[in-house]
């Protein structure tokens, strides 16, 4: 039995800005994918079945060993792309050449944007032994920072730099860390939608080493008064570049803290200060998915 795992994503800053070559600050999710490959006996094809992170099934097929001829499947769509998606694994390995069993499982609901595509990928590239985000980045869409969020043991910084993703460790050891949270606001976002966006509307220099000042400011806050300064000057840039609401604004007017929008804005999860003492807000407004900073974020010990 072989066994995988891919951690999910949380882009803290940068967001839009980071597929331009601004630095952005990730960090891996406690929730993520992972991947089982069993040898079976009982069937002479490739068993694929993908389960949600309830356990239920959401996508099974069966494929011929070494040419990948689908056999039958319960979504042809999917188990078209499967098949091109498999083909690293069967350039690099000798795992699809007999009968095997392979399982998937998510660990968070698909919807809430934390990586169900990109854990994906990063589980083909560990069973194929590639690198990820070498094989992956263009090909996947997006700055590749997800891609390298999948197997860090902690937050990074990362940044396109010649069109190599650049990955670096980081440490948030903010002493206020548990004043912080995410609230997933119930709109999963789209990569495309968000690249299209920023095609359209490109970013100068000059703000890019904005971003990569905010960056770091964020990471040296010393105080939640400190963070929210640079929460609110990242969130007015951003809003004013793309013509888009503040997460403030839209969903957190009387909020008692500051509301960073996160990934694609509009969707997906926010992170919010002042988070211990305005729980109660939060489940009065309707906002049942909220998670205190240190249980969501993996960070190294």
């Amino acid at each position: 039995m072989l066994n995988y795992r891919a951690n999910g994503k949380l882009l803290l800053t940068s967001e839009y800005a980071i597929t331009q070559g601004a630095k952005g600050l990730a960090i891996p999710t406690t929730k993520g994918q992972s991947l089982r490959v069993d040898s079976q006996n009982s069937d002479d094809a490739i068993i694929w079945e993908s389960l949600a992170h309830d356990g239920t099934t959401w996508f099974a097929a069966r494929l011929m060993p070494e040419t990948l001829e689908v056999i039958e499947s319960t979504d042809a769509d999917i188990a078209a792309r499967l098949v091109e998606n498999l083909q690293v694994v069967l350039k690099n390995t000798n795992l699809l050449k007999e009968p095997k069993r392979f399982t998937t499982q998510l660990e968070f609901p698909n919807e809430w944007g934390l990586g169900s595509s990109s854990t994906f990928t990063s589980l083909l590239a560990q069973c194929a032994g590639v690198n990820a985000l070498q094989h992956f980045r263009t090909v996947h869409g997006g700055s590749g920072y997800d891609l390298a969020c999948a197997t860090a043991d902690g937050p990074i910084l990362y940044q396109l730099q010649d069109e190599e993703g650049i990955v670096l460790p980081a440490t948030i050891d903010f002493d206020f860390a548990d004043d912080l949270g995410f609230v997933y606001l119930g709109n999963k976002q789209l990569t495309s939608e968000s690249l299209n966006l920023v095609q359209r509307k490109p970013f100068s220099l000059a703000q890019i080493e904005t971003f990569n000042n905010l960056t770091d400011a964020f990471l040296n806050a010393s105080h939640v008064d400190d963070l929210e300064r640079v929460i609110e000057e990242h969130e007015s840039i951003l809003s004013e570049h793309l013509g888009l609401p503040k997460v403030k604004e839209k969903h957190f007017s009387s909020y008692p803290g500051a509301a960073k929008s996160l990934g694609g804005w509009g969707g997906d999860f926010a992170m919010v200060t002042r988070f211990e003492s305005s729980r109660k807000w939060l489940t009065d407004n309707g906002y049942k998915v909220i998670f205190p900073f240190k249980s969501l974020g993996q960070f190294r010990r």
